[in-house]
């Protein structure tokens, strides 16, 4: 019997338990952005891996090969047949009925101050409920520790967090920084937004549509990570909620929140990419003659890649990378012969 990751001591015996609260993030999971369950497609980041991720849910064919630009894998399907960013058996009844207690109160009472609010010109939004707030966020960042490994948190930290959810408490000595990126022009333009996770450290950093979170495991590991224009030197600490008697939420207006994300798939995602068509150039190459492949030749190959357009290298799944890479020195032997 395998125990539940909350409490230790009962049975994990629930299913489909969302670790990233279904409610925030189905808008951004679903094409058009309705809130219908399991009927979208999604783009998750994952900035240790050059691929974006994508799944799908009850989409035809012709949606799917339009959305992403090519077919989509037998893997791709297959992994496809799961629900996102949720696990079976991790968690027990008891701890799932706390999870939605905490939840509740968040989407009742504060999220539609962000979602139906004129947030116009703010820069800061402060609400006095503090503990709903912790509650909600830990239960977001313990869950998806325990469930996705890149969430590398220690063990110490990890428990500091699960004592605080069982408490319900809001732990307030715990560094955490929140910002809300205004989604305007309709539920579509959810899907402009990412849910996923980064690699960094201190501050740990989840996509979760339109709430970025970022937090600390001590108050002596806050250090400054600009990310992209998420942070900023001149304010980041004050951004930083820790023993707070209201949390402050840091807002991007509308252009902001556009800028940002681009900034972030073209930094996180299309940089990185090119490095590793770059250096799965270089492996085919000394494969083929024994050195490093000349820069012209390995930029010749990127621009075959790129069809005149950066965003074409995050369509391409791993096996039409390596189909392309092996006609294309196929090729390119065979005029050097």
């Amino acid at each position: 019997m395998s125990l539940c990751k909350l409490c230790l001591e009962r049975e994990a015996n629930k299913k489909n338990t969302h670790y990233l609260t279904d409610a925030i993030i189905r808008t951004c999971l679903n094409l058009e952005g309705s809130n219908e369950r399991e009927k979208g497609l999604y783009f998750a980041l994952d900035n240790t891996n050059p691929f974006i991720d994508f799944n799908f849910q009850r989409l035809d064919e012709l949606t799917l090969e339009t959305t992403i630009g090519r077919k989509p894998t037998e893997e791709e399907i297959e992994n496809a047949k799961s629900i996102p960013f949720s696990v079976d058996y991790v968690f027990c009844s008891d701890c799932e009925n706390l999870f939605t207690d905490i939840e509740t109160p968040f989407i009742q009472n504060i999220l539609p101050r962000f979602r139906q609010a004129d947030l116009s010109g703010l820069e800061i939004v402060s609400e006095a409920d503090v503990v709903t707030i912790r509650n909600f966020f830990h239960i977001q960042l313990y869950r998806s520790a325990v469930c996705e490994d890149i969430l590398a948190f220690s063990p110490e930290f990890t428990e500091k967090l699960r004592h605080s959810i069982l408490q319900k408490n809001g732990d307030t000595s715990i560094p955490l920084s929140v910002t809300y990126l205004q989604t305007l022009g309709g539920n579509a333009i959810y899907t402009e937004n990412y849910i996923g996770f980064t690699d960094d450290r201190n501050p740990f950093i989840v996509f979760m549509n339109d709430f970025v979170i970022q937090i600390y495991e001590n108050e002596d590991a806050i250090k400054f990570l600009p990310f992209h224009g998420l942070n900023v030197q001149e304010t980041f600490v004050t951004a930083i909620n820790i023993n707070e008697k209201s949390f402050d939420f840091k807002i991007f207006n509308n252009a902001e929140r556009k800028a940002f994300l681009n900034t972030v798939i073209v930094n996180e995602k299309v940089k990185k990419t090119i490095q590793y068509y770059r250096d799965m150039f270089d492996m085919f190459w000394r494969k083929l003659f024994g050195v490093d492949a000349p820069v012209l030749q390995k930029e010749r190959y990127i621009q075959s890649l790129i069809n005149g357009d950066d965003n074409n290298l995050i369509k391409y799944s791993k096996q039409q990378v390596f189909e392309f890479t092996v006609a294309y020195m196929a090729k390119l032997f065979n005029v050097t012969k």
